[in-house]
């Protein structure tokens, strides 16, 4: 958790960093320990009005991380991931945008804690990443670092007991099962070519989706997208 807290410190005071200084409407970037005048142009042309929206499509490699034996996974688990996002510029005078939208996240793991288990857990998600764009040379090229908070809703999954060839729901009320509700922080980074954008970031769940208050679970892992911006 202290890992997770001084990362997080790290990353946002990085984006934090003067690195642009508005003057006369343009947008000034240091280059090489030179500064040299950077319009903007291609955000302003592609993103009317400061303004896109996103589709994303892609694979999530989860685990689930628990002080409980046995609900801690040894493997992760391979799982869809589609959602529509929306984002707009924070301000006209900095490429710093707040992306927002909806998706359906297949998280879980894979556990051979006294068997052969399969924990299957499907949110609908709500993630609100600060994402600050960075012009590189190219055709419409850029990259996209962004870390922000997210909350999800469990709505289905079952854990499959492979030995004794039994499923049940994944969230429930009793000690084997989760909780519906999560929440946590991203940080990750995208890459956009005109209106095509690819995405790795890093999932840390920081609710207590298990039932024990003392030995606390959580949902970790990576999730890989592509899809379009307009």
């Amino acid at each position: 958790m202290k890992r997770s807290f001084i990362f997080t410190v790290i990353i946002t005071a990085a984006l934090a960093t003067p690195q642009i200084l508005p003057a006369q409407g343009r947008v000034y970037m240091y280059d090489s320990g030179r500064q040299s005048p950077r319009t903007g142009r291609y955000h302003q042309q592609t993103y009317r009005g400061g303004t896109y929206i996103g589709f994303r499509f892609g694979l999530n490699a989860t685990e689930v991380s628990s002080q409980a034996t046995y609900l801690e996974t040894s493997s992760p688990r391979c799982g869809l991931y589609a959602g529509v996002m929306l984002g707009q510029q924070v301000t006209p005078s900095v490429p710093l945008f707040l992306e927002s939208g909806l998706s359906y996240s297949e998280k879980g793991g894979k556990s051979d804690y006294g068997g052969d288990f399969s924990y299957n857990l499907n949110y609908l998600e709500v993630p609100f990443n600060f994402k600050y764009m960075i012009d590189i040379p190219g055709p419409g090229m850029s990259i996209q670092p962004f870390i922000g908070p997210y909350v999800a809703i469990g709505v289905g999954g079952y854990v499959k007991d492979f030995g004794a060839r039994e499923a049940y729901h994944s969230f429930g009320s009793e000690d084997y099962q989760f909780k519906r509700f999560d929440a946590g922080l991203k940080i990750g980074c995208g890459f956009s070519i005109q209106n095509f954008y690819a995405e790795m970031n890093y999932n840390a769940g920081l609710a207590n989706i298990g039932h024990d208050m003392f030995d606390e679970t959580h949902n970790r892992g990576f999730t890989f997208t592509v899809g379009v911006n307009f």
